[in-house]
């Protein structure tokens, strides 16, 4: 004898984790089901000043952390319907006064100790930017920051929270990308000597390149064509000011 047919009839309605049917338009969805953590915002800006690649950092008014340097950053405004982007840009000109800065995503972070307040994910942003860039914006340190400064990304203080793992991550990220995308350009004015190029390679790799091989491989990457302009650096033949001559792209 063969097996009866299952009878056909309507579809169940999907149940949510919580039990609760859920309509279609989830108006009946049960928003307190779940426990919310909170997030925020953490931006990472980086420019080349003095031979090294620096990163800028904010001390801490409040605790936790009190005192401790830190990324720029804060808390998402969930009520106000702000995205990530948007936060990330706001923070930025509260925390340090800069603003109209092109920013990328760099890593999430949700370890649930990160943070001794709460549950709180975060979302890290960087960008690389030439100095020319800085000089019209006025650095400063928001209400709740002490001060605002500069520090080289290889030789740190002590952080707060677990920005000290961020900056390891945008170290490694910079570091594996110069190898094949023209990343460092961003860091340098339009006009450049190859000793400035040269020093941007070596502080991000954290490491001496030897100048004709580095030339060479450059130029093979790259078209850097002359500026026909020197510039005087102290004693000694000026150094000849050359640019890159590629596309520049909103990214990295």
């Amino acid at each position: 004898m063969s097996a009866r047919a299952p009878k056909r009839g309507k579809p169940r309605a999907a149940k949510t984790a919580e039990g609760h049917l859920l309509k279609d338009d989830a108006s009946n969805y049960d928003k307190n089901a779940f426990e919310k953590p909170s997030v925020t915002v953490d931006v990472c800006i980086c420019r080349f000043h003095a031979g090294e690649v620096e990163v800028l950092l904010i001390k801490r008014k409040h605790p936790p952390f009190r005192n401790l340097w830190a990324i720029p950053g804060g808390f998402l405004q969930i009520e106000a319907e702000e995205s990530l982007e948007e936060t990330a840009a706001r923070e930025l000109e509260e925390e340090t006064g800069l603003k109209g800065v092109y920013l990328e995503q760099l890593k999430t972070y949700g370890d649930p100790r990160r943070d001794p307040r709460m549950r709180i994910i975060t979302v890290a942003y960087f960008a690389l930017l030439r100095m020319s860039a800085l000089a019209d914006q006025t650095v400063r340190a928001a209400d709740d920051a002490k001060e605002a400064a500069w520090f080289p990304l290889r030789r740190l203080p002590k952080l707060a929270f677990d920005h000290q793992s961020v900056l390891d991550d945008l170290l490694q990220r910079v570091a594996g990308k110069v190898a094949y995308a023209p990343i460092a350009f961003h860091l340098l004015e339009p006009a450049f000597t190859w000793a400035e190029l040269q020093a941007v390679y070596e502080s991000i790799l954290g490491k001496p390149v030897l100048a004709p091989n580095f030339r060479r491989k450059i130029q093979s990457q790259y078209r850097i064509e002359p500026t026909q302009t020197q510039r005087s650096q102290g004693p000694g033949r000026p150094a000849a000011e050359f640019r890159f001559d590629g596309v520049w792209e909103e990214g990295f």
